[in-house]
């Protein structure tokens, strides 16, 4: 039930928050988001590093890949692009809101950390919205 809330919570604050004539211009965002977090979570329960507690498919959240990365991609990418001059704080931001968000759902009990630690997710969170920044300032140099 957690990730329902938490998932539907920020996709209610990107509905929100982000005008709809901004919207379009986010989906390739939003889509690599939802694709690096599918991704990094494959690995990482194919690695044996965490697993997920409840709701799986094939070992990995679909609430947290599809229902919790894209809206926060999407918000970072937005708050970057309107407020270039707090670019650093957002940045930060996500990555805190992300590390804290995962020691509360290994304390709830809906994640199990193998190999993992809080400090590597909190470290993990430096490339992963490193490459959502890399890939967003990439699209919008093509055009």
């Amino acid at each position: 039930m957690p990730y329902r809330l938490v998932g539907l919570g920020l996709w209610f604050l990107y509905l929100l928050i982000v005008p709809r004539r901004e919207w379009r211009d986010l989906y390739p965002g939003l889509i690599f988001t939802a694709l690096l977090a599918t991704v990094a979570d494959i690995y990482g329960v194919m690695y044996k590093q965490w697993e997920y507690i409840g709701p799986t498919t094939g070992g990995i959240s679909l609430w947290s890949d599809l229902g919790i990365a894209p809206p926060q991609g999407g918000l970072a990418i937005y708050l970057q692009r309107r407020f270039p001059r707090w670019s650093v704080v957002n940045w930060l931001f996500w990555i805190g809101a992300n590390a804290l968000g995962e020691w509360l759902f290994v304390r709830w009990g809906l994640i199990r950390y193998h190999e993992w630690n809080t400090l590597k997710a909190t470290l993990f969170y430096f490339p992963f919205f490193a490459l959502i920044y890399l890939q967003d300032r990439w699209w919008r140099s093509r055009g």
